[in-house]
């Protein structure tokens, strides 16, 4: 199911999430990538959107491949240890 946004544009929801992530601590960061993740695992976002986001947001300009390895080395490992926690039950 896609996200579906009454109060703010996908650009706007995009602003307010990169910022969040730039301003989180390192529990808040995981748990946002762990959404992240979610929701591109389910389908409601594409790997486009969110690199195009990203880059906006960082005034960066990943490429496919460049944002494939940010996904590897910090989106994924920030999901995992969230999820780890919620396994524990340590929230």
């Amino acid at each position: 199911m896609a996200l579906n946004l009454r109060h703010q544009s996908p650009a706007e929801f995009a602003a307010r999430f990169w910022s969040r992530v730039r301003a989180a601590d390192k529990l808040e960061f995981c748990r946002l990538m762990y959404w992240l993740t979610r929701r591109l695992v389910a389908g409601d976002l594409t790997d486009t959107q969110a690199r195009t986001s990203f880059n906006t947001a960082f005034g960066r300009s990943l490429t496919g491949p460049q944002w494939t390895t940010l996904r590897a080395n910090r989106i994924t490992p920030a999901h995992d240890r969230y999820a780890a926690i919620l396994a524990e039950g340590d929230l």
